[in-house]
């Protein structure tokens, strides 16, 4: 759509150490502008990240997450901020140059236009560029696997090069324009998403403060001093000086902190506590008047279970350095967001004196409506709604997050529950698309997805591959986006078709080759990590294949390919049959989950509710059974986990009048004791922190399924055709007398209200008139 500027562009880079991972570097571009330009506009793309400013004032940040073959370029307004004579523009770009969770190695490069109407500004041999003198560059701490690098800043290094007045001197030179000279060009399109909001700096609570001596070699990660440090607590008024224009009771990070500069001859340092008030996402940002040489290890987390911020976990190290220079200094890191709820400050290298202005978080949030709602007369379903819904938005940034602090990976079957109560308290349909997008084009050879999107990684979870294909269609009943349907529909056939290849006897095998992971849930025997023999078949593994079976068929059909739809569904029917014949004991009522010779047989909830979900059970009556042995609290079976209650909650709700209860209780019981342990946002597991080795993440994406429920069945509404065209509404009222609520719909709101009466059930239903109810 602007794309007009950038084929004057050129790809660039620094010269030297292009190979380099992990690098920073300063762009400058000085031109004259004969006068101001108020409608000039400035369009760029990088791999893999980046901050400009304009005259010296900060503009922007964020590449979108994409792939190195198709990379988005930001449109951004700039008008306001040039000038007649001389303007300067300074881009800060970062090169991550390995592969992870959010983000697949490309070529390092920068692209940019500046459109001012009498001109256009590109990027080229008018750039002059140099590795960043104040970041760490190349092989250092990486945050995790799933993150990448964590960073170490140098302020002393920074000679103000963003400066309108600054003159370039030293190992500035032009930038090298012949990047991809032999190499292929990534094609350019505009962002699909709205920019990130930046917000404005968050006010937190310094929660502990004291001393502390390092117990740990100077060569560790800033995380793991953080962790080993021996603390001594202090009251507020034993470790600041200039205390008079402050409340030592109330004090907060937007308190004027002076370190008494005695301590630092007597400890190694004085460390403090923020608490943010809740989980938060978003930008570190400091705020400091120090001396050259005051050295400040920045540690993140959800919790103070060590009281402490649990900086370090395992190999992961959720911490920084910053290395002060002189006088007053602020500092924003633009290029990896943190999450949680504590930030930590080890200060230390004091000479004379340090004041804390700041240090906290920027909140960065998808910028987006809350337009469902939803009433009940039990606040604790109405507190676990609203905490679902802040969970939800915390875990939407580029693409949807499993979680913002530990991984911030976009996964299908997290997604997939993401997306469904996104439905109901957003209506929002482009953020989901692109997420989905960004899943198909990682379409492998084998028919898999790549584990995450983007991302390029040794391993893949083939049921979650599955459940693309489920999200995709659930996205075109609730969204009605038939032309983007049909767009994916190629990728869809193209798996499919692949796994169909790969039949036996009606059944897929499991893959055990290395790079599978048969993961389906967080239990025993359910999470992918035992040993598996060459030969063995997993019953759910053929459940999500039944499901993306009959949901790639869905597409089809509603996309006028009723042939193929046949298809596809006389071969989920072959497989249902084969599936109940393998796997079904009639002696246990209830279904295995894998079939090998040398495994005791395992029973899982999961696998019973998939099984109920798929339509496995030939009749009614092993139907009836499959579901009462689910819906027994100690039924023997291996237990379903937060992330897929999901299926056990659609699976028993399939006998709403039996069952609506006990789903309901459950919601309650589980989410609600999450909150009674003080949670803001809904954990990855009900053991929190202590989860995955004192790794569990305390807001996860998934978490927030409540919403789902409350929406589809105690309110009743669903969409029967694409978009909502036409609509059931069926209330579960669970021991409700009355629900009220509106759910959006790409037509407009449907208004529902009911209450229990003596006469029995009353409904009241509003809806556009583009819509209809089915009664």
């Amino acid at each position: 759509m602007h794309m007009n500027s950038l084929n004057e562009a050129l790809w660039i880079w620094n010269r030297e150490n292009q190979s380099l991972v992990n690098q920073y570097v300063d762009f400058r571009h000085e031109f004259d502008l004969i006068e101001a330009a108020s409608h000039a506009s400035l369009l760029l793309s990088v791999d893999s990240d980046y901050a400009v400013w304009l005259n010296g004032q900060f503009v922007e940040y964020g590449q979108y997450d994409d792939y190195p073959q198709n990379k988005a370029y930001d449109y951004l307004t700039v008008g306001h901020l040039l000038h007649a004579g001389t303007n300067v523009l300074t881009i800060l770009a970062y090169y991550q140059g390995e592969s992870t969770f959010q983000y697949r190695k490309g070529n390092p490069g920068l692209i940019y236009s500046l459109d001012t109407g009498e001109s256009i500004i590109c990027s080229g041999s008018d750039t002059f560029c140099r590795q960043s003198l104040s970041y760490v560059n190349g092989l250092t701490t990486h945050i995790s696997v799933q993150l990448g690098y964590t960073f170490e800043y140098k302020a002393a290094s920074d000679d103000q090069w963003r400066a309108l007045n600054y003159r370039m001197s030293g190992v500035w030179e032009a930038a090298d324009t012949n990047l991809l000279l032999n190499k292929i060009w990534p094609s350019l399109y505009e962002r699909p998403l709205k920019k990130l909001i930046l917000k404005e700096r968050i006010q937190a609570s310094l929660k502990s403060q004291g001393v502390f001596i390092r117990n740990a070699e100077p060569i560790e990660t800033a995380a793991k001093l953080i962790q080993s440090d021996f603390l001594s607590f202090r009251m507020p008024e034993n470790i600041l000086v200039d205390t008079s224009e402050i409340n030592l009771e109330a004090l907060t990070s937007h308190s004027k902190l002076s370190l008494a500069a005695s301590w630092f001859k007597e400890v190694t340092g004085i460390y403090l506590v923020y608490d943010l008030g809740q989980e938060e996402s978003g930008l570190f940002e400091l705020e400091v008047d120090a001396e050259h040489g005051a050295i400040i290890d920045i540690g993140y987390g959800e919790h103070l279970d060590d009281l402490r911020v649990r900086a370090s976990v395992g190999e992961r190290n959720f911490a920084f350095t910053y290395h002060c220079g002189q006088g007053p200094q602020t500092f924003t890191h633009y290029f990896k967001r943190i999450a949680g709820r504590y930030i930590q400050l080890h200060i230390h290298g004091v000479q004379e004196r340090f004041v804390l202005h700041y240090a906290g978080m920027r909140p960065v949030e998808y910028p987006i409506e809350l337009r469902g709602e939803f009433d009940c007369p039990d606040l604790l379903h109405m507190r676990i709604a609203q905490t679902a819904v802040r969970t939800l938005h915390l875990c939407m940034h580029e693409h949807y997050e499993d979680t913002p602090w530990r991984e911030q990976a976009l996964y299908a079957l997290d997604s997939r529950n993401q997306a469904l109560c996104g439905y109901y308290c957003f209506g929002e349909y482009d953020f989901p698309q692109e997420s989905f997008k960004l899943l198909g084009e990682s379409l492998r050879d084998d028919g898999f997805l790549e584990i995450c999107a983007p991302a390029e990684c040794e391993i893949t979870i083939p049921s979650f591959s599955f459940m693309w294909v489920v999200e995709l269609a659930e996205f075109m009943l609730y969204s009605g986006r038939l032309e983007y349907i049909a767009t994916v529909l190629p990728i869809v056939q193209r798996m499919m078709n692949v796994h169909i290849s790969n039949m036996q006897d009606d059944l897929l095998r499991t893959p055990v080759e290395k790079g599978y992971w048969n993961f389906y849930d967080w239990e025993n025997g359910l999470e992918g990590y035992a040993e598996i023999n060459e030969c063995r078949w997993d019953a759910p593994l053929n459940l999500v294949f039944v499901m993306a079976l009959e949901a790639a068929g869905a597409m089809l059909n509603s996309c006028g390919l009723s042939e193929e739809s046949i298809r596809y569904t006389a071969i989920a029917e072959r497989v249902k049959l084969a599936v109940h014949e393998r796997f079904w004991v009639s002696t246990e009522g209830a279904y295995l989950t894998y079939q090998e010779a040398e495994r005791a047989d395992h029973y899982a909830e999961l696998t019973q509710a998939l099984a109920l979900l798929a339509a496995i059970p030939p009749n009614d009556e092993i139907a009836d059974q499959v579901r009462a042995g689910l819906a027994v609290k100690e039924n023997g079976y291996v237990p379903i986990t937060l992330s897929h209650s999901i299926f056990k909650f659609k699976a028993l709700l399939g006998e709403p009048a039996r069952y609506q209860n006990l789903v309901f209780e459950s919601i309650g019981e589980t989410w609600g004791s999450m909150l009674f342990n003080g949670a803001t946002s809904f954990w990855e597991t009900k053991d929190g922190s202590a989860a995955f080795s004192n790794a569990g993440s305390l807001c996860h994406g998934w978490s927030a399924i409540p919403l789902f429920f409350y929406y589809a069945y105690l309110l009743g509404v669903q969409p029967i055709e694409p978009g909502f065209k036409t609509f059931k509404v069926v209330p579960t009222p669970a021991g409700f007398h009355k629900i009220s609520g509106v759910v959006p719909t790409p037509y407009g709101p449907i208004e529902v209200n009911w209450q229990q009466t003596p006469a029995g059930l009353e409904l009241r239903v509003t809806h556009p008139d583009e819509i209809s109810r089915v009664i």
